[in-house]
């Protein structure tokens, strides 16, 4: 099993609970902003996330703000994406005039939902795009049958044509429900090796 590299964290000895919650909460901030980035999202999301998420109430915005340093139109954003996400909700909380969000706490709904919306897209795509290109050689293979180029090249499309389906089969398992199965992998090897 791999371990992370260990960090010199400051002794906790001379904080307050306060301030050790906030220095924690930053540590978790910071690796979320880096991991959702990783994916294509902004690291401002996955601060602000995480703030609300580890935050026992809603939260204001200017208090988002003041805790992630992260000026009002860089959270007023954030925020906006993160509800198009279904990644955090506005909260009304009676008396109160300013605007509160709470985090979505049910992580891998949310995780599975980004996958359908995004990736399983994409991949579709990419089958989409695959097959466009098989159909095109396949074509040109008819009508001038001695194109070996063509027949290399069509070999290969179809080697990334299967991958991207053998992709698309496992994102549309996690997308439903919530893990990836290797069935398509073990179909595709099983037919490999009934061709050979």
């Amino acid at each position: 099993m791999l371990k992370a590299p260990r960090r010199s964290i400051d002794s906790s000895m001379s904080r307050t609970p306060a301030q050790t919650r906030q220095r924690a909460i930053d540590l978790a901030a910071e690796t979320m902003g880096e991991l959702i980035a990783f994916w294509g999202f902004k690291a401002s999301m996955g601060r602000i996330w995480t703030l609300l998420y580890l935050s026992s109430s809603p939260l204001p915005a200017d208090v988002i703000g003041e805790r992630t340093g992260l000026s009002a139109g860089a959270v007023s954003m954030a925020l906006t994406e993160l509800q198009q996400w279904g990644l955090c909700e506005r909260a009304v909380l009676p008396a109160e005039r300013k605007r509160h969000y709470r985090a979505e706490t049910d992580v891998w709904g949310v995780v599975r939902r980004i996958v359908r919306e995004r990736e399983l897209r994409l991949v579709g795509r990419s089958v989409q795009r695959f097959s466009e290109a098989v159909e095109l050689l396949e074509e040109s293979l008819r009508e001038h049958p001695d194109d070996e180029e063509a027949a290399f090249m069509l070999s290969r499309l179809r080697g990334l044509l299967s991958l991207a389906r053998i992709g698309y089969q496992m994102v549309e398992s996690f997308a439903e429900v919530g893990m990836f199965t290797l069935d398509p992998i073990r179909g595709a090897l099983g037919r490999a090796n009934d061709a050979s």
